[in-house]
């Protein structure tokens, strides 16, 4: 069985070989390349938002919880079971500190999660297709990033 598969394989491919060539110089070959392109595209988009990430730190909002709506601590008994009683409240859905901080991503998180990290990603790759060196992307990254820490922007 083996060697009648071998034999016939061969065969397929010595009478073929050359049309296959020629198939894969005309439109074949470019139908090939541009669905791995697609494909590759397609990977890329959805890898983004688990290898990229953007954080926002500016506050936009500080509010004083209602009483009952956070855990106080200090009416929690002392040890383990305290412990687990904070745990059963947060569970619950109670805060863990009086105040309520809102910061700026999670407003961004809430309207398009993941928006942040795209808009750098197709930003890299524009500044990469108008031929800007890869190694001046990577270092203006860095020194934005640098910039916007000490400015408290992320």
């Amino acid at each position: 069985m083996r060697v009648a598969f071998m034999w016939y394989t061969q065969e397929f491919g010595y009478k073929a070989g050359s049309r296959i060539a020629d198939d894969m110089s005309g439109s074949l070959l470019q139908d090939v390349t541009k669905g791995a392109s697609i494909l590759g595209m397609f990977i890329l988009g959805s890898l983004i938002n688990r290898w990229v990430t953007v954080k926002f730190t500016p506050v936009v909002s500080t509010i004083t919880q209602q009483k009952g709506a956070y855990i106080e601590w200090s009416k929690l008994p002392k040890g383990a079971a305290g412990i687990k009683e904070a745990l059963t409240e947060q569970a619950n859905g109670l805060s863990l500190d009086k105040m309520k901080v809102t910061k700026l991503q999670n407003n961004l998180d809430q309207l398009i999660p993941g928006l942040a990290a795209l808009l750098l990603t197709l930003l890299c790759m524009w500044l990469l297709k108008k031929k800007v060196s890869p190694i001046v992307v990577i270092l203006g990254l860095f020194v934005v990033g640098i910039v916007f820490h000490v400015w408290g922007l992320m």
